[in-house]
């Protein structure tokens, strides 16, 4: 593990999983919540805070896709599922580019040819910086298209904060998705009732929520009531999701800030679905930005 600081706040990265983040520190006070995920088939028994998410966020349905007329099957990389999540990225050990005091750089270039799991038929070179200050953490993201082809994109990040001292939740968006029992979108809601935070509210353990937000206005609020601590989010206007998942009587939740919508792969007719298409050797990239304030 590599640590950077800035001020007192600790960061703890593990280039070799992933690129994830191990612990995020202000003094003592984790802002992100470390935990044992055994859901992530790589990372388990493995303590993980934050992670990732590229070329893709979210679900893959049953790991199919077809794209400018070519027909996939990806392999399904996470225990007890039956679709591809999450990317591939958090899955493989990331080059260390530099490091400093405060920020580190890490890349990963992916070639489908050398790779025995059939997680993404496409090739592309990502990169990662972590920068600490001491307001706050600076994440990031960057895939660039190495292939001869087009391929299709969408970056995000996954952390995972603590739910203690009657945390509240603020953000603003469009619409909501509704997911099924599949945990896959079936149809897009107004915001209002459970699904609505567009004023400050309490998120309790027994709410159970997992959706993706469409028309996010790029900026989040938690506050720790209890403990006087507070969390901004803010990214670059491509992130045009947010997925909100608040498992029922968990100490943890997430709020991960996406380019695409879930299973976006799949579905090309939603306008808005946040999928970007790749020329070879054109890039994408975009930064989300946490900022921490607490006693």
């Amino acid at each position: 593990m590599l640590e950077i600081k800035s001020g007192h706040h600790r960061v703890g990265i593990y280039p070799a999983l992933g690129g994830a983040i191990g612990y995020w520190l202000c003094q003592d006070t984790p802002i992100f919540y470390p935990l044992i995920n055994s859901h992530l088939a790589k990372s388990a028994n493995q303590i993980i805070a934050a992670y990732p998410l590229l070329p893709y966020s979210n679900r893959i349905a049953d790991g199919k896709f077809e794209f400018e007329g070519r027909k996939y099957q990806l392999d399904v990389n996470a225990l007890n599922e039956k679709d591809a999540i999450h990317g591939n990225a958090w899955e493989r050990e990331w080059e260390l580019e530099s490091f400093s005091k405060n920020s580190v750089t890490m890349i990963l270039c992916h070639e489908p040819d050398k790779d025995s799991k059939k997680q993404w038929p496409f090739s592309y070179k990502a990169q990662i910086i972590y920068t600490i200050l001491e307001t706050g953490l600076s994440v990031h993201l960057s895939l660039q298209n190495s292939d001869r082809c087009n391929q299709p994109v969408g970056l995000g990040f996954h952390p995972y904060f603590p739910r203690k001292d009657s945390v509240e939740v603020g953000f603003t968006a469009k619409t909501v998705w509704n997911n099924g029992n599949d945990g896959l979108p079936q149809g897009r809601m107004s915001i209002d009732g459970r699904w609505a935070f567009n004023e400050m509210r309490a998120l309790t353990q027994d709410e159970q929520l997992d959706n993706c937000y469409a028309g996010w206005d790029n900026f989040a609020f938690i506050r720790w009531r209890y403990s006087n601590a507070y969390l901004s989010i803010t990214s670059s206007h491509n992130f045009q999701h947010l997925v909100l998942f608040n498992p029922e009587n968990k100490p943890y939740f997430t709020l991960e800030p996406v380019m695409n919508m879930n299973n976006a792969i799949n579905m090309p007719e939603i306008s808005d679905r946040g999928l970007t298409i790749l020329k070879p050797g054109q890039r994408l990239e975009g930064n989300i930005f946490y900022s921490f304030s607490g006693d």
